[in-house]
């Protein structure tokens, strides 16, 4: 039944044979399911869906006694029920938990958190394609050039450039701004 995707039959059938941890699965693939079938236009209604289903796959990440496959896809679960809820922090966080880079990439990208978007192409390049880190870099530069436009400090763009290749984006903004570390 779980491979048929009947979850609710199969949480029944695992609940009699008194599998919890796999009832707890089954819950967590339902809840999923029943947040895709709300209609997008249900704004606040779907977002709640998708939050809660995100939720139950790291529960089920978390206690996991399986193989770190199985904890990775979890987090990866969650990663896209957060990800469908717009809460694209969270959704990057589970990503890269789940081994997702490009997708904790994209995630963080699309949630305009630049910071974690460059954290992540910077400890995992090797395994990201790499028209993909370029466009992703070109998204950041254009980011922190107006962030840098707007407060009126442009003029240091091109050291900022440098410098994030170089130390990365926390470290080269402190050293900009002579903020102490």
């Amino acid at each position: 039944m779980f491979l048929n995707q009947r979850y609710e039959q199969a949480s029944v059938a695992f609940s009699r044979a008194k599998q919890n941890r796999v009832v707890k699965i089954c819950g967590a693939y339902f809840l999923r399911e029943n947040a895709r079938l709300i209609s997008t236009t249900a704004g606040e209604t779907r977002i709640r869906a998708f939050v809660t289903a995100a939720k139950a796959f790291i529960a089920c990440a978390r206690y996991s006694t399986s193989q770190d496959n199985e904890r990775l896809a979890y987090y990866g679960a969650a990663g896209e029920c957060y990800f469908e809820a717009h809460e694209l922090e969270n959704a990057g966080d589970n990503y890269c938990t789940a081994e997702q880079y490009l997708a904790a990439a994209c995630a963080y990208r699309e949630g305009e958190h630049f910071d974690q978007m460059v954290k992540v192409i910077n400890r995992h390049r090797s395994v990201i394609d790499g028209g993909l880190v370029e466009r992703l870099e070109t998204d950041a530069k254009v980011h922190y050039f107006k962030v840098y436009f707007n407060s009126c400090r442009a003029t240091k763009f091109l050291t900022l450039i440098d410098l994030v290749s170089k130390h990365g984006v926390s470290t080269s903004v402190r050293l900009i701004l002579g903020t102490p570390f």
